[in-house]
């Protein structure tokens, strides 16, 4: 029988009778590597151990006063700083501040716990700080920072035989920052972390940074998200306030904006939604619903880019570089989106213009067919005495009568052009006979020819012209376009 079927029938008893009891037979071959110390050195400091030259620290503490300064009484102390910076690990433009974790250390000189018998330092348990004074360092621009406690409290206390201390602390702060987004994100910030003392003057105490510039170190060699850190300096200042001058120092560094996050997030979508626009100007104006559709889908998409852009930065009076270019594009989403209405518009408006034309031209035939039709039966009416209303030899000399009468009797009436003629002919026959002078005929007959020439000017309207203005569309748009962005990143690029 297999391995196998015997483990199996071994627990299928096991479950049927519970009763049955079993006994693990122990490994015996099994071996381990034990813990063997080996013995301490003979100058190993122990507790029942202690060179003399080590202070007795309890015995130190027995007189010492910790809430009078190094020196109560005598010139004020000097007070030097230094620090690593850890990391940025969040620099916000919406809140107006940036996370900073800094190894901050700070100098001074107690001749209370001044030693002998050697030039070394001894490094000192961090929890003896509670027994010791030290500086009441603040930050004065933080909104929220904190002391790193695991596994135990990140302390450093280094004592000198000189009584010189070094007392380093793990700090985390979130300190504002006045940034001057109009640029943005072409923009360059200066951030700053300041430190004061909260209760001791410049009578008291004066703070100064260890080595200028170079107390500060760790910036070269972060990495930042959506920024680069450039170059930094240090500044020593006095804050004033109502109660007194204080001791202030400060450091400030350059941060210069990553602008390839944003311009794949906001620029490149709101540049593609300005091309997706001009489709619109190559889809037929008599086709409202995908012209309509397309232009709404658009504008509401870049609603959508300049709605998120407001959200991800701070409600700021002034206007951002950002908003420039996106109020730009949504300037010409929504033109495209005009344009066709102005393209539908002036369709509908030529075809009713068109179309009354075409009416006061049917009207006008028709009153001239008229008109025409009754001078004509007024010059061929007959008088009971047999003669003509008017004389043979004018008839002869009225070309245009003639033409009237012919088409009259084969009833093909057609347009008046030679109307001027006849009018001429009967106010030149009017102002002969009852002496009009020559200004005012020629002022009638200026009338008539621009009555006659409007008449002719009637015709249908060629409402395909309309479609020169989706034509043109084409061209200037993108044109107009590439100007604006060519000019946009020209002014914001130089002015950084």
């Amino acid at each position: 029988m297999a391995p196998t079927d015997t483990s199996l029938l071994f627990l299928l008893s096991c479950f049927l009778n519970p009763s049955v009891s079993f006994q693990v037979t122990p490994v015996t071959n099994y071996t381990t590597a034990e813990w063997n110390p080996q013995p301490l050195p003979v100058d190993y400091l122990a507790t029942s151990y202690t060179p003399s030259w080590v202070p007795n620290m309890k015995k130190k503490l027995v007189n010492y006063n910790r809430n009078l300064r190094p020196g109560f009484g005598g010139p004020p102390l000097l007070v030097r700083m230094s620090l690593d910076v850890v990391s940025i690990d969040h620099i916000s433009a919406v809140d107006l501040d940036f996370t900073i974790c800094i190894l901050l250390r700070q100098y001074w000189k107690d001749e209370r716990l001044a030693f002998t018998g050697t030039n070394e330092s001894i490094s000192l348990d961090g929890r003896l700080v509670e027994y010791l004074w030290v500086p009441d360092t603040f930050f004065p621009n933080s909104k929220f920072s904190f002391l790193h406690n695991v596994t135990m409290a990140n302390r450093l206390l280094r004592l000198w035989p000189d009584g010189s201390i070094v007392y380093g602390q793990r700090v985390t702060v979130i300190a504002e920052c006045n940034m001057d987004l109009r640029k943005y994100p072409l923009d360059k910030q200066n951030c700053s972390l300041h430190l004061e003392s909260y209760g001791y003057t410049t009578e008291d105490m004066i703070y100064k940074w260890l080595k200028g510039d170079e107390s500060v170190r760790g910036l070269q060699n972060l990495q930042v998200a959506q920024f680069t850190v450039k170059n930094h300096q240090t500044k020593e200042m006095i804050a004033t306030y109502e109660t007194g001058a204080y001791p202030h120092v400060a450091f400030s560094f350059r941060l210069t904006r990553e602008v390839a996050y944003i311009f794949l997030q906001m620029y490149v979508p709101s540049t593609l939604l300005v091309m997706i626009s001009w489709v619109s100007f190559w889809i037929n104006k008599d086709s409202p619903p995908a012209r309509v559709s397309l232009g709404i889908t658009t504008v509401l998409a870049q609603t959508t880019f300049v709605t998120s852009a407001r959200a991800s930065l701070p409600k700021i009076s002034y206007i951002k570089a950002v908003d420039v270019y996106l109020l730009m594009c949504f300037f010409f989403v929504f033109a495209a989106l005009g344009e066709y209405a102005v393209v539908s518009f002036e369709s509908t408006r030529r075809k009713r213009k068109a179309a009354k034309r075409e009416k006061e031209i049917q009207t006008q035939r028709e009153r001239e067919i008229a008109q025409r039709a009754a001078f004509v039966d007024q010059i061929f009416q007959v008088h009971p005495d047999g003669k003509l209303p008017v004389s043979v030899e004018l008839l002869a000399r009225s070309t245009w009568l003639t033409k009237q009468a012919s088409a009259y009797a084969n009833q093909e009436l057609q347009m008046p052009s030679p109307e001027p003629e006849r009018q001429s002919w009967s106010t030149k026959e009017e102002g002969s006979s009852s002496g009009i002078s020559e200004e005012t005929k020629a002022r009638r007959m200026a009338k008539i020819r621009e009555k006659v020439a409007r008449i002719q000017r009637v015709s249908l309207h060629d409402i395909e012209d309309v479609d020169n203005i989706d034509r043109y569309s084409r061209l200037i748009f993108p044109s107009t376009f590439l100007f604006c962005v060519v000019l946009y990143w020209t002014i914001y690029l130089l002015k950084m």
